[in-house]
């Protein structure tokens, strides 16, 4: 199943193609959804019929795993990147840029991120297949956050500085900008997902009532509050009718579902929920916390069980969360024995590092996403 917060479509199906093709499709696009299915001019009923005398289905025989991030030289410049199954991809940049996001959807590769543009300036950006585009075209900075597929839909979260010196809560339809919140004071949009006609953000507006920094929903941009004082979501999941939001609630780590708030067992200090996967009644959430030392550390939780990742001497983050068959895939950054961090993966708690050239001095993972490979399966086949 797809893992990231991305709302996969069903694409129409030509059948003679797929069945010669199965690995290229996922799964979910082998979901007999009759609004979505075409079957050589066949009704969709009948079309399914057919698909299922002449392909008895697809078995998963492997995972691609792709993992956004950057990373750091020693002259300063920060690379964006992307690995496929550990292989390094280099996005393309005009100076320093960061990758926050990944989705694969119909076998390309979208990436949402930030560059630097000019003095003091940030932009918004995002990366199709490796070839770039601004979105935000403002006086002022603005930065991507997360990103959805839909179709042939592309939608990104994200902030954009105002008038006012603040950044309004955003996000970017096929480059199209829409305000969530604009204030006085700050607004961020952190994550987004799309189910049908539906695009859920997740984010955090310091406007309003209560006063302080609340978690916020904008469901088609009508907002929710969460949570008020101090607190933030960072990503949102839609898994069948149930909505998942997770970030913290007053330093503490959290998530909502369908607005009802579950806390999550943290540390000394402060924790924070970065990503979130479900599968089925499993709710798995990677993110950081400050243990006894003072350190922030990577840690993931699995239905409310924490268990830490990196070692209680090193620093580190998991920000990223993905599901592959029954495999948990977690991306995020590790401090090595030297104290540099690298962008790191870890698979089923074991730790796999991701930047290891030597001119690289720091490197950061920041988004994930699983795709199944499939192959043909001859009805009755184990």
């Amino acid at each position: 199943m797809y893992t990231h917060s991305l709302s996969p479509h069903a694409p129409h199906i030509d059948i003679q193609a797929d069945i010669l093709h199965c690995n290229t499709k996922t799964e979910r696009e082998y979901v007999m959804d009759t609004q979505h299915f075409r079957f050589a001019g066949l009704q969709a009923a009948l079309g399914a019929a057919v698909l299922a005398i002449f392909f008895a289905g697809c078995a998963a025989s492997a995972w691609d795993v792709y993992i956004s991030g950057h990373e750091e030289t020693a002259d300063g410049a920060v690379i964006p990147v992307y690995w496929k199954n550990g292989e390094k991809i280099i996005l393309e940049n005009s100076g320093s840029a960061w990758a926050s996001a990944i989705a694969v959807a119909g076998g390309d590769v979208h990436v949402t991120g930030l560059q630097a543009a000019g003095q003091g300036k940030l932009a918004a950006v995002y990366w199709k297949n490796g070839v770039k585009t601004q979105l935000s075209t403002g006086p002022g900075s603005a930065w991507a956050s997360g990103i959805a597929v839909s179709g042939a839909d592309v939608y990104v979260s994200g902030r954009e500085m105002n008038a006012q010196g603040r950044f309004s809560a955003v996000y970017w339809k096929n480059g199209e900008k829409t305000v969530l919140a604009d204030g006085a004071l700050s607004a961020m949009a952190n994550a987004i997902a799309v189910s049908g006609s539906t695009v859920y953000v997740a984010g955090n507006n310091s406007n309003g009532e209560p006063i302080g920094v609340k978690a916020a929903l904008w469901l088609n941009g009508e907002e929710t509050i969460l949570s008020g004082g101090s607190a933030g979501a960072a990503t949102v999941v839609i898994s069948g009718a149930d909505v998942y939001i997770a970030g913290n609630d007053n330093a503490q780590a959290a998530y909502w579902k369908n607005g009802e708030k579950t806390p999550l067992p943290g540390g000394a200090g402060a924790s924070i929920v970065n990503a979130l996967a479900v599968q089925d009644t499993d709710v798995f959430a990677a993110g950081t916390q400050v243990n006894e030392e003072g350190r922030t550390i990577a840690v993931y939780w699995k239905n409310g069980t924490k268990t830490p990742l990196t070692g209680e001497q090193h620093t580190g983050a998991a920000n990223a969360v993905a599901l592959a068959g029954k495999d948990v895939y977690i991306a995020g950054k590790n401090a090595n024995s030297n104290g540099i961090q690298e962008a790191v993966y870890w698979k089923n708690g074991v730790k796999t590092t991701l930047s290891r050239a030597a001119a690289v001095t720091a490197a950061s993972a920041s988004g994930i996403a699983s795709i199944p490979r499939f192959k043909p399966k001859v009805r009755g086949q184990r």
